[in-house]
């Protein structure tokens, strides 16, 4: 019965923080935009990426590539992008020690963890996500400006968990690791918006050669101001200790959870976890998971507007009087393209029953009392349930379920802003790419950690580009790139992918894009 009664209590432990933010988060349905394009190319495309695209990567390269196309483009589907990682996702050490029958415990567990985590128990390790939908989006050229507009749907996820909390779900309540106080310790946050982007550049700057060896130069500026719209906000934080004390022959068993957490949200999810604690405030035993319930307006309605601004300068030139370039595939055009972009400025403002539910208590645990009369007469002897019962009205309720509400005007969550720099040497149906980046607000995928993107195109009859590409740094660890596709005069097909080849280190990293159908005319 002992070894029933601990597997319980730990499950719950685990289970307590666990349900609120399952709870939550089904509730909601280097971050820079990608495409197909430069998602086959390193993730880059600061220098190159063109059309509607460049409202959210580069808007001055609005005004590139004018002579390949005709002067409207239109985009259906125009643009599905996902891209996930992060340090948690660590592959390597999953499949050293989860996959081949190894009894995790004492020092295989203590191995395991140092080498996914860290060796502190307040180590942090991360998994993140960035999913962008481009329903619709067009772009005008004409030879000394070009307007474009776009919307996105965009959805920024990030789950983190500490060493202690691994601990925890992968030692239970082990008094002989939890004997001094640990940190448990998880963060969540999901960020759910759209935006309507408006993208302007134009030709400041134009020589008809430079530098010794560059014609045409021309140096262009591009703007893409945009309606920011709310649809939902979602953290979860957790900040706690925990300590076990062994039983001896006088005491019984001690558990002291330090703990508290917060619970930051808006609109029907707002509603119901106020409802719920409305009731439990009445005195009631309201089952937490009664009330979370999905519901359209958590990802369709509106809940706040605010503005956001991408801005971006290239300086492209010609460089075909370089022969040292005039053979084989290096025939054609060719050009060097210098890209710098500062993108997502401004903040996401969710305004709509915002509401933060928070508790804390210090809690000190000494065990269950055991009622033999009411195991038999109400729960069939089953001691089981009678402990699952216990924990649930006593502990869930009574100590993690004690919320403190408090109603706000307004949040405002900036968005995942990155400056951003990137070279571009065209010759001919080949191209090389350099890009270069960090994130100054770290949400979603975006990182402060810098990056560095090489990627390759290499135009096959010149209809079906063949792409590769490499990226080191930001969230992840070093992840490989690929792509291809069909482009025509007047249509274009393409998708690119991204994966990490080890994660032991960053994490694992994955990618996708496809470019919907793009239309020229």
């Amino acid at each position: 019965m002992k070894s029933k009664l601990n597997q319980i209590i730990t499950l719950f432990f685990i289970s307590a923080v666990l349900i609120l933010a399952a709870g939550i988060n089904s509730a909601e349905a280097q971050s820079r935009h990608l495409t197909a394009q430069n998602i086959g190319l390193g993730g880059g495309g600061t220098a190159y990426q063109d059309l509607y695209h460049a409202n959210f990567i580069n808007p001055a390269n609005l005004m590139i590539n004018h002579s390949n196309r005709p002067k409207v483009s239109f985009g259906l589907a125009g643009g599905i992008y996902t891209n996930a990682g992060g340090n948690l996702v660590n592959i390597t050490t999953y499949n050293d020690y989860l996959t081949n029958g190894r009894v995790i415990e004492g020092t295989v567990a203590d191995q395991m963890l140092d080498q996914w985590f860290g060796t502190q128990s307040t180590d942090m390790r991360s998994a993140n996500i960035d999913v962008g939908i481009v329903p619709v989006g067009f772009a005008y050229r004409s030879d000394s400006w070009s307007l474009s507009g776009a919307s996105r749907v965009r959805v920024l996820g990030s789950s983190g968990y500490s060493r202690g909390f691994a601990d925890l779900v992968f030692r239970g309540l082990d008094s002989d690791y939890f004997n001094e106080a640990r940190a448990v310790n998880m963060n969540q946050e999901f960020l759910v918006y759209n935006e309507i982007s408006v993208g302007y550049a134009t030709t400041v700057l134009q020589r008809d050669r430079m530098f010794g060896f560059a014609e045409n130069v021309r140096l262009h500026v591009g703007a893409a101001p945009k309606l920011v719209m709310g649809v939902n906000y979602t953290r979860f934080n957790l900040n706690s200790t925990l300590r076990i004390q062994e039983a001896t022959s006088e005491t019984n068993a001690q558990i002291n959870h330090d703990f508290r957490y917060t619970i930051e949200t808006a609109g029907e999810l707002s509603d119901q976890l106020e409802e719920y604690n409305t009731l439990r405030e009445s005195g009631a035993e309201p089952e937490f998971g009664d009330f979370i319930e999905p519901t359209g307006s958590d990802f369709t309605g509106i809940k706040g507007t605010s503005l956001g601004l991408d801005l971006g300068l290239t300086l492209e030139m010609d460089i075909d009087n370089l022969s040292i370039f005039n053979f084989g595939f290096f025939n054609g055009d060719k050009k060097v393209r210098v890209g710098l972009s500062l993108t997502d400025l401004g903040s996401v403002a969710i305004d709509d029953r915002n509401r933060s539910f928070s508790a804390g208590e210090n809690f000190i645990w000494n065990g269950i009392h055991y009622d033999q009369k009411m195991v038999d007469n109400e729960f069939g002897g089953d001691d089981g349930k009678y402990f699952e019962s216990v924990l649930k009205d006593s502990v869930g309720n009574d100590i993690y379920g004690n919320l403190v509400s408090t109603e706000h005007s307004s949040y405002s969550k900036g968005l995942p802003t990155m400056l951003n720099f990137g070279t571009h040497l065209l010759l001919g149906k080949f191209s090389l790419m350099v890009d270069a980046g960090t994130g100054f607000v770290e949400r979603g995928t975006n990182s402060r950690r810098a990056y560095v993107a090489l990627g390759s195109e290499y135009r096959l009859i010149n209809r079906i580009p063949l792409r590769v590409g490499v990226k080191t740094g930001g969230h992840t660890s070093t992840t490989y790139h690929a792509g291809t596709g069909l482009e025509f005069r007047n249509f274009e097909f393409s998708v690119g992918v991204a994966s990490s080849a080890v994660s032991e280190k960053h994490g694992a990293g994955i990618g996708a894009a496809w470019s919907g159908l793009v239309f020229h005319f």
